[in-house]
């Protein structure tokens, strides 16, 4: 017998809170639960939905600005597009759906009118993906305390309780991965990581790059390897099926000047250089801590966006899977520590379950 239906709500405003969403779709629909995936800017009026694409390319360009948005952020509300915001209620009421797992906290005011027309109890979980609030929570501070917040990084302990992955694969020995490093700047391209890339190429080192636009990309040197989530792709897109789906990515080449994108065959070809990388940089999001959790990453972090980055970052360098950069480089790149980290990251992983397995799994099953 099948638990019943999950509707999972992300947003594409990051994709922190949408690709451990898409994460756990996937993982709960290979077992047999029946998910629905909703985007909250599907709800967003369409000039305001436009807009996304100009503020992350402001985002992008300069950090500064980006913290600066960070840091006035206010509910959603009034880009919110009232008739829509009504169907997908009465659709909820009408299919009774009961369950919900939740990524970002702008979902909160809905779910607030939900509450007061259904008919049957709720089951709604807060998954809490940072060490403290992100903005789209702490706006909601006074809503989120009567729901059930699950925190896979709990401050108060030095050891996450969970993951989120499309699988629950065995982690990749150190020793038998490329040694390859993994760099970039979350979904939307932000922060000091590209200061990085040049300077690691010119100590050697083999690299995995994932770029905002596909102009960042040089020359091809036969060591530095180049991705990017394709340009035309929207998370609040749906695919030929009407569904959410992972951003298909590609690689690129640039030879003589020559650009060349090569699409990926899916997403799993991503996860699959994650999962055999030596390092991540990034910025310490909460979806890259879930990565470095998941696939057995030694975290290299870069500047913290905001202040729940800032704690994310004194959060895994405490628990010991994660180094700042500076610190990193001026004990000269050592792969000694790369290493300690993951042993760290495999003993941790080897005392906790996916977080599908202990809160949405298939009943009477193994996976309870």
């Amino acid at each position: 017998m099948n638990s019943s239906p999950v509707t999972l709500l992300a947003s594409g405003n990051s994709l922190g809170a949408y690709i451990p969403a898409m994460h756990l779709h996937t993982y709960l629909q290979v077992r047999g639960v029946r998910t629905e995936v909703h985007v909250l800017e599907n709800l967003y009026h369409e000039e305001i939905r436009r807009k996304i694409h100009s503020t992350k390319k402001a985002f992008h360009a300069d950090f500064s600005v980006a913290l600066m948005g960070h840091k006035i952020a206010k509910p959603v509300d009034s880009s919110l597009n009232e008739a829509e915001v009504q169907l997908l209620l009465d659709t909820w009421i009408r299919d009774g759906v009961s369950r919900f797992a939740v990524f970002t906290g702008f979902w909160l005011p809905i779910l607030e009118r939900y509450k007061t027309m259904a008919q049957t109890p709720l089951d709604i979980q807060l998954i809490r993906l940072d060490a403290c609030d992100t903005p789209s929570f702490k706006v909601h501070k006074s809503l989120y305390p009567d729901y059930n917040n699950v925190w896979l990084y709990e401050p108060s302990r030095l050891s996450p309780d969970g993951y989120i992955a499309s699988d629950d694969m065995e982690l990749l020995p150190y020793a038998q991965r490329a040694g390859r490093i993994l760099i970039h700047g979350g979904g939307w391209g932000i922060g000091t990581y590209a200061g990085t890339i040049s300077e690691l190429r010119q100590l050697g080192y083999p690299l995995d790059v994932i770029v905002y636009d596909p102009s960042e990309v040089e020359e091809d040197d036969g060591s530095t390897c180049y991705f990017g989530t394709d340009a035309s792709w929207n998370p609040w897109d749906w695919n030929a099926q009407g569904k959410h789906s992972f951003p298909p990515m590609n690689r690129y080449v640039r030879e003589d000047g020559i650009l060349r994108a090569i699409p990926l065959r899916d997403y799993s070809v991503y996860t699959d250089l994650m999962r055999n990388c030596a390092a991540m940089i990034s910025k310490p999001g909460g979806a890259s801590l879930n990565d470095s959790l998941s696939y057995g990453i030694p975290f290299v972090m870069l500047e913290p966006f905001g202040e729940h980055e800032l704690q994310n970052s004194n959060y895994w360098e405490s628990c010991g899977f994660g180094i700042r950069f500076a610190e990193w480089k001026a004990l000269d790149y050592s792969e000694q520590h790369l290493e300690e980290m993951y042993r760290r990251l495999l003993e941790q992983r080897s005392k906790i379950i996916h977080l599908g397995r202990k809160t949405h799994a298939t009943e009477n099953s193994s996976y309870v």
